[in-house]
């Protein structure tokens, strides 16, 4: 290992004064150091005048993706409206920001020389600090050993250079990975949601969204939005992101499943071609294409032509969704009656699909559902809680899980957040979670 060489800081307030070498080594002497022990540079710090800092500055901590991201030349976005917290975006991530506070001063000093930079004679004359490290080391060690002189003989000689502390801090900015914040999203869309060619009069234009605008207004990155945008189902109309409206689409997707009955098709065997040309005097093409994109994936190819299918949980949930919508609390067995009635012929739906969707109480009679969606729900974590007790008192993991999973991030998983939020007990041998604080 490497004996590093020493070099001397020594600080004063007033930029007008400078520092000789005959004040370095009383410094030197009063440290009781040994100068043979130092490289040839002694570098003094001071303090600029307070009209010459730059008070626009501010530190951050960055992980190695952030400091490689930088290094690359890729954009970083500070995001927040005035009543968010910020957060920092990459291209593919986002970071919360919190201000931290230091116990000791950080002082920034532009061109400071660190460790070998000090004792090679090129970096006086090139005022720079870009060296190879091995060569710093070897080159200063030879320095170090010229000088055998003692203290009190001839002395080596000794470089001084003044540098300046532009600013002083004693807080920084930390930045730790978390969830986009997404919960915006949805209710910037919604107040022009797409409800067909006849109803786009009474849309207010001004209120319609860019990719730019949403992008603008959402704490996450490009490739987070992108991926939310598709969950969600916005559809691009004229450069516009739209929510189609829940009856519309509705009315599209059945206007498509019953092309099935219609064709006597397979539901693996699903014709993109016959279903455009059917439906293209009755839907927007760009409507139908984004329908048929959400709703199918791709299944064989015969003779050259790529057939579909529909994505059966999709489809059986959304149906599920329409026939719980305005039904307030429906006979489970009812329910599962005309929901089983409702699909294609050859789908099968599950009661695992009604999960976020619906909650069902088998402890009354007869056993009841009701629609509950996680979009419905207070963003404040307290309140979502409050209001999910109200709703049912006791819950599996399995049955809460949809509803407070937006909240965990890579240390804090659902359990974790039941353990904090709820109270766990008990029930016919099933572990279940109730309101922490009973009235």
């Amino acid at each position: 290992m490497f004996n590093k060489p020493i070099s001397i800081f020594c600080a004063f307030f007033s930029t007008e004064e400078k520092r000789t070498p005959e004040d370095a080594r009383k410094i030197i002497k009063t440290a009781k150091l040994h100068e043979s022990e130092l490289t040839e540079i002694t570098q003094v710090l001071r303090f600029v005048d307070v009209s010459n800092r730059n008070d626009n500055l501010r530190l951050m901590q960055l992980d190695d993706y952030l400091l490689k991201e930088i290094e690359e030349g890729n954009e970083l976005i500070f995001k927040g409206d005035a009543d968010e917290n910020v957060v920092l975006c990459t291209n593919t991530k986002t970071y919360d920001v919190k201000e931290a506070e230091t116990s000791n001063s950080l002082l920034l000093i532009p061109d400071l020389l660190f460790a070998a930079a000090t004792g090679l004679n090129e970096s006086v004359q090139n005022n720079s600090m870009e060296c190879d490290s091995d060569t710093s080391f070897e080159k200063s060690n030879t320095s170090l050993n010229k000088s055998t002189d003692s203290d009190e003989g001839n002395k080596a000689p000794r470089h001084i250079e003044h540098k300046d502390i532009i600013n002083t801090f004693f807080t920084y900015f930390e930045l730790r990975p978390c969830k986009p914040r997404l919960n915006k999203l949805r209710k910037l869309l919604e107040p022009t949601v797409y409800q067909g060619v006849e109803l786009e009069y009474a849309v207010e234009k001004n209120k319609l969204l860019t990719y730019e605008n949403i992008f603008d207004q959402i704490q996450a990155s490009s490739v987070e939005l992108d991926e939310e945008l598709e969950k969600i189902q916005a559809i691009k109309i004229d450069n516009y992101y739209r929510l189609l409206d829940f009856d519309y689409e509705f009315r599209v997707l059945s206007y498509m499943l019953d092309l099935i009955e219609e064709n006597s098709w397979p539901l693996d065997k699903i014709s993109k071609e016959i279903t455009f040309d059917s439906l293209k005097e009755l839907l927007p093409m760009h409507i139908l294409e984004a329908t048929f994109k959400f709703y199918t994936t791709e299944s064989e190819v015969e003779d050259g032509i790529q057939y579909y299918q529909y994505k059966q949980d999709k489809v059986c949930t959304f149906l599920a969704r329409v026939l719980l919508k305005s039904a307030g609390k429906f006979n489970l067995a009812e329910f599962l009656q005309a929901w089983n009635d409702s699909v294609p012929e050859g789908m099968v739906p599950n009661e695992s699909l009604l999960s976020g969707v619906a909650l069902i109480d088998k402890t009354s009679t007869p056993n009841v559902i009701w629609a509950m969606s996680e979009a419905d729900l207070p963003e404040d974590i307290n309140e979502r809680f409050k209001v999910l007790f109200q709703k049912k008192t006791k819950w599996t993991v399995a049955e809460i899980s949809p509803y407070i999973e937006c909240y965990a991030t890579e240390k804090l998983n659902v359990n974790a957040i039941l353990t904090k939020y709820a109270r766990a007990s008990t029930q016919d041998g099933v572990r279940v979670f109730s309101a922490k604080h009973l009235k």
